[in-house]
C-alpha cells in the first residue's frame, strides 16, 4: 500500500456509507476516493478495483482490504462494523482472499435508502466541513437540531433542504418515530401511506392549496420548479404520509373498517363509509 498506515485517523459516522468514509479519507490524503481504493487494493502494481464510480454509488470491500482501511485510518474493525452498516456485508470475489478488492455497486437496486448526512452535525462530530451520505430510514430524513431535509437524489450526492418555513414536517418526523417505536405494523403502514399519498400528488388538485404552499415555501433559491416538483414529493407530502400511517396502524381504527365492511375485505370505498370522512378528519380537510 503506498499510502503510510496510520498517518492520519479518521473516524466513521453512524450510519455513513462506506464510499462516502473513504472519501473522507481520501480528503485527509488530497486524493480522490478511486485513487485511495488504487493504493488500498495494490498489490505488485496491479489494482483490484472492479465496477464504475457514479454519484449515488456504494463500494464493498473484501476482507484484506478491510484490513488495510482499518490499518490506514486507525479504527478497529470493531468500530468499523459497527458504524458502516455495509462494512462487511459483501464479500467481492478477487483473484484469491488475500487480494484486496473493492466493488462498486450502482442503482437504487442494490444501494439502500441514503441522503446526505447534516452538514452541521457531521461538523460538530468531525471538526471539519464535509460532505457526507448515510443510510437513512424514511423517520430520519429531518435533522430536527438544525431543521433541514436530508434529500437523497440520483446519479447526485444529494441535496440538504432547509425548512425554517415548514415547521410541521419536523414535527412529522417526531410523530413519526413515536409511532415506529408504538407500533409493530407502522413501517408496513407508512408504505402503504406513502404509495397513498404519491399517488394523490399526481393527480390534479384545483382546490389543494397546503402542498403547494409547502413546496414554495421549502424550494432552494434558484431551482426550477419544474425539477423541484419531483424532487421534493417525500418531502412535502411527509406530514400527511405520517398522519395517513398512524390511522392505518391504529387496532381501533382497522376494526372499525372490518366492522363496517360486515367483516369481509372492501374493495370500494362505497364498502365502508366510514373512511373517507375518518381520513378528512385526519388530515384536516
Amino acid at each position: 500500500m503506498l499510502l503510510t498506515a496510520g498517518a492520519l485517523r479518521v473516524a466513521p459516522l453512524q450510519g455513513e456509507m462506506t464510499l462516502s468514509f473513504l472519501g473522507r479519507i481520501a480528503d485527509g490524503y488530497g486524493l480522490t476516493v478511486r485513487s485511495l481504493l488504487s493504493s488500498v487494493t495494490e498489490v505488485a502494481g496491479q489494482q483490484g478495483v472492479v465496477g464504475a464510480l457514479q454519484g449515488d454509488s456504494e463500494v464493498f470491500l473484501n476482507a484484506a482490504a478491510r484490513d488495510r482501511v482499518a490499518a490506514l485510518c486507525r479504527v478497529p474493525h470493531v468500530g468499523l462494523r459497527r458504524a458502516l452498516p455495509t462494512w462487511t456485508r459483501e464479500e467481492p470475489p478477487g483473484p484469491s482472499k488475500e487480494r484486496p478488492t473493492a466493488r462498486f455497486r450502482n442503482g437504487v437496486e442494490t444501494v439502500a435508502a441514503w441522503g446526505p448526512a447534516c452538514p452541521g452535525c457531521v461538523a460538530a462530530r468531525t471538526g471539519r466541513v464535509a460532505p457526507a451520505r448515510v443510510y437513512l430510514a424514511a423517520h430520519q430524513r429531518v435533522c430536527p437540531r438544525h431543521r433541514c431535509w436530508l434529500m437523497g437524489v440520483p446519479g447526485i450526492k444529494g441535496r440538504v433542504v432547509g425548512l425554517a418555513g415548514c415547521p410541521e414536517v419536523v414535527q412529522a418526523q417526531a410523530d413519526h418515530r413515536r409511532l415506529m417505536r408504538r407500533s409493530p405494523v407502522a413501517a408496513s403502514a407508512f408504505q402503504v401511506a406513502e404509495a397513498v399519498t404519491a399517488w394523490w400528488w399526481a393527480q390534479v388538485w384545483p382546490e389543494e392549496r397546503l402542498w403547494a404552499m409547502r413546496l414554495e415555501a421549502a424550494m432552494p433559491a434558484g431551482e426550477d420548479p419544474q425539477r423541484w416538483r419531483i424532487l421534493a414529493r417525500d418531502l412535502v407530502t411527509y406530514p400527511e404520509t405520517v398522519a395517513l400511517a398512524a390511522l392505518l396502524a391504529s387496532r381501533v381504527w382497522r376494526l372499525r373498517v372490518a366492522a363496517g365492511g360486515g367483516g369481509h375485505l372492501p374493495y370500494r370505498l362505497a364498502d365502508v363509509p366510514c373512511v373517507p370522512s375518518e381520513l378528512g378528519g385526519t388530515l384536516g380537510s
